[in-house]
């Protein structure tokens, strides 16, 4: 049994403890130590018989014995998620990646690290997906298709063939992405968001169909 600490005791942690219950009940491979959060509040507290430990620095305890430790980044948020991967590299937690037994993946799927694909999702062919990416439940990816490190998919996301997502982007849950296009890096897609065009770095786009939102300071710094 692989000795694992989740980071991030928030929504997404909770469900990656469903997730690795799941995965253990058809073949044993995580015994879950508990979840980093820095958060003095939820020290103690326990979700699903999980503790949260507390901050980084518990580690110092838990490496004692010599054993190597595994860890999954649970937080969605690519600019906190990447910084909290930078903390787990410093601890030497090897990053593990969490992939539901209900998801279809093809053979052809490549899958970097630190990878959570959720329930019912389905990848087809030729699909690479980059590092410490977050795919959450009943997304859907075309062929050909490439997801940057970093990014995160949240629920029902609809992603069509050819489509290239570069690092750091958040797409809404039940987004909707044209094939052929470049969504490119920490660009954001709204909820229910319909994509026709490709998205330029930095963006936050919205709607049916998807159009940037241009923000006050924005404007102002044009006129």
């Amino acid at each position: 049994m692989k000795r694992l600490v989740i980071v991030g005791a928030g929504g997404l942690g909770k469900e990656v403890v469903r997730y690795i219950k799941d995965i253990n009940q058809i073949h044993p491979t995580y015994e879950v130590l508990g979840f980093i959060d820095s958060a003095p509040e939820k020290k103690g507290i326990e979700y699903f018989g999980v503790p949260v430990l507390g901050d980084f620095d518990i580690l110092n305890s838990l490496s004692a014995s010599n054993e190597k430790l595994y860890g999954f980044c649970a937080v969605a948020k690519p600019s906190i998620k990447s910084r909290l991967v930078l903390q787990m590299k410093e601890y030497n937690i090897e990053a593990i990646s969490i992939i539901h037994p209900t998801a279809y993946i093809s053979p052809e799927v490549q899958i970097g690290k630190g990878v959570l694909i959720g329930p019912f999702c389905v990848l087809t062919t030729n699909i690479t997906i980059g590092d410490y990416v977050h795919i959450n439940p009943q997304c859907g990816i075309g062929h050909d298709t490439t997801i940057s490190d970093f990014s995160t998919l949240y629920w029902n996301v609809n992603v069509s063939g050819n489509v290239t997502i570069e690092e750091r982007v958040e797409i809404g849950s039940k987004a909707f992405i044209k094939q052929g296009l470049t969504i490119r890096k920490n660009s954001v897609i709204g909820a229910g968001a319909v994509v026709i065009h490709s998205i330029e770095s930095g963006m936050t786009v919205v709607g049916v169909p998807a159009k940037e939102i241009f923000y006050k300071e924005r404007l102002t710094n044009e006129t």
